[in-house]
């Protein structure tokens, strides 16, 4: 009896023993698939969270890019700027002097009326460039007026898709030492100079010792010359000396006509009707690209 009892209580202990392994066993199991769940709940809110920002994100840009679309086509609606009496007659002047190639007079109104070209330019065009044609100003650069690019540089002739295009003229007045006019004439495309043509200044008053006016005439590529050019000076006297010069990509191509003088360390073209009179450069600056159209567009 005593030994069946003792079987009896290590049976019993025994079953006790399993039933309490398996119920911690199934604890261990819940505690795992809870933190199952959780981790899944939060990886899910982890995403949710980064599909809403990514949302949010993608909306602001398409808000930032129908502002800017609603900014930009207002703007290209906004009506150019009205002209007072006065400035209408400066832009008619200035267009008729330039365009028939009047260039003193051009550059005496422009020098003259500086004050009120400044105001005109930075006040009432707010440095936009706008085209002056038939007494009133357009944002479109198409056809043929002038364009007051700064307040002492303008451009007359023909132009297309907002660049000077064929025939124009770009003038600048500046007074330094002495007043003076810059201008480079020709055909121009896609608003750079671009075939037949010639750049040049004149000091029209007050030239001094200096040349009282120069001119490079030839063909242009990209505003800069190649090929044959002519050279032609008027001194302050009034005398006149030409030079026939060769040119690469702006810049002077020495050739057997030149000669070389050791001592200016120099090199001398002699004119083409006085071989007395001769055209000078430096050695250290014949690379330098001299033969250029300097008025630029942009």
């Amino acid at each position: 009896m005593a030994l069946l009892a003792a079987i009896l209580c290590l049976t019993a202990g025994l079953a006790a023993g399993i039933g309490l392994s398996g119920r911690y066993h199934h604890e261990q199991i819940a505690r795992q698939e809870a933190y199952h769940s959780m981790q899944d709940d939060l990886n899910e809110s982890a995403q949710e969270a980064s599909a809403q920002s990514m949302a949010e994100s993608a909306a602001e840009s398409a808000a930032e890019e129908a502002r800017r679309e609603i900014e930009e086509s207002l703007a290209a609606k906004a009506l150019p700027p009205e002209l007072t009496r006065d400035q209408k007659d400066l832009l008619e002047l200035l267009a008729e002097y330039t365009g028939s190639g009047e260039y003193e007079k051009a550059a005496r109104l422009m020098l003259s009326q500086s004050e009120a070209l400044s105001e005109l330019y930075y006040v009432t065009m707010e440095e936009k460039r706008y085209l002056y044609s038939d007494g009133k100003l357009t944002k479109e650069l198409e056809g043929e007026g002038l364009v007051l690019a700064r307040s002492s540089l303008v451009f007359f002739g023909e132009f297309s898709a907002g660049l000077p295009e064929g025939k124009c003229v770009a003038f600048q007045a500046v007074e330094i030492d002495s007043p003076r006019y810059d201008y480079a004439l020709g055909e121009w495309k896609a608003g750079r100079m671009n075939g037949e043509g010639e750049e040049g200044y004149c000091c029209y008053e007050g030239a001094g010792e200096e040349n009282r006016s120069l001119t490079r005439r030839g063909t242009f590529k990209d505003d800069r010359m190649s090929g044959e050019v002519l050279l032609t000076t008027v001194n302050a006297q009034g005398e006149e000396s030409s030079w026939t010069m060769q040119a690469e990509d702006g810049v002077l191509v020495i050739d057997d006509a030149w000669q070389y003088d050791s001592a200016q360390d120099a090199y001398l073209l002699p004119s083409d009707g006085d071989a007395a009179h001769a055209y000078t450069v430096s050695a250290d600056s014949i690379s330098e690209p001299y033969f250029q159209n300097l008025l630029l567009w942009e």
